[in-house]
C-alpha cells in the first residue's frame, strides 16, 4: 500500500501572528511540530509528501470577503508558513475546501499508485474534513493525525474529529502513526 502525507493549508493567513483567519493560537506550535516530525519520518520512509494550499483569485470579491481576504493568490498570506519544514515533495493549489477539486492531485495520486493518505493541516472543521470526504469518495484509505490538525477553536477541532471518527477512517496521534508500521519503511 503506497502512502502520501498530505499537508493542507499551513499558510501565513492561518498560522502566523498576522493571520487574517487564524487557527486557535494554542494549537499552532504543537500542530506545526507534529507536522514537521511527520515530514521528517515520511521523507526517511520514502513516503510521498504533498503540500496543498489555498490560493484564491482576487476577482472573487464576495467569497473573499467571507474568507476575510485570506490566501489571495500571490499574497504573503497565501505562502506556506516559514516554520513548516519543506523537503522534496510536490505542491498543489486549491480554491475550494476539498483538495480533490484540483484534478492534478487526483492524477498525481493515481500515477504514483498511492492509495493511502495521511492527512494533516488546517482547518479540521473545514478543508481537512472536506478533503477527507473527497478522498473517501475516491476510495482512498485515510488516516487523520489528531495532533497534526488545527481548528479555529479547541471545541471545533474536537467536534470535527468526533464526526470524522464515525466514518471509515483512522484517527491516530503522530506517535501512533509511526508505531503502527514499526518504522518499517511506511508511516
Amino acid at each position: 500500500m503506497k502512502q502520501a502525507l498530505l499537508i493542507l493549508d499551513v499558510q501565513n493567513d492561518y498560522f502566523s501572528d498576522q493571520a487574517r483567519m487564524p487557527v486557535a493560537k494554542n494549537q499552532i506550535e504543537p500542530t506545526l511540530n507534529c507536522i514537521n516530525n511527520l515530514i521528517k519520518r515520511a521523507e526517511k520512509s520514502n513516503v510521498h509528501i504533498i503540500y496543498i494550499r489555498n490560493e484564491f483569485e482576487r476577482t472573487h470579491v464576495l467569497s473573499n470577503l467571507l474568507r476575510k481576504f485570506t490566501a489571495l493568490k500571490g499574497s504573503k498570506g497565501a505562502e506556506l508558513d516559514e516554520r513548516l519544514l519543506r523537503v522534496e515533495g510536490v505542491y498543489f493549489s486549491k480554491n475550494k475546501a476539498d483538495a480533490f477539486n484540483n484534478p492534478s492531485l487526483v492524477t498525481y495520486l493515481k500515477n504514483n499508485d498511492i492509495n493511502q493518505l495521511i492527512v494533516t493541516g488546517a482547518f479540521i472543521e473545514g478543508c481537512v474534513t472536506a478533503t477527507v470526504k473527497g478522498a473517501l469518495a475516491r476510495n482512498f484509505a485515510v488516516t487523520v493525525v489528531r495532533d497534526a490538525v488545527a481548528g479555529a477553536t479547541d471545541q471545533r477541532k474536537e467536534v470535527a474529529l468526533t464526526k470524522l471518527a464515525t466514518q471509515d477512517i483512522l484517527i491516530l496521534t503522530s506517535q501512533q502513526v509511526f508505531e503502527s508500521e514499526n518504522d518499517k519503511g511506511e508511516i
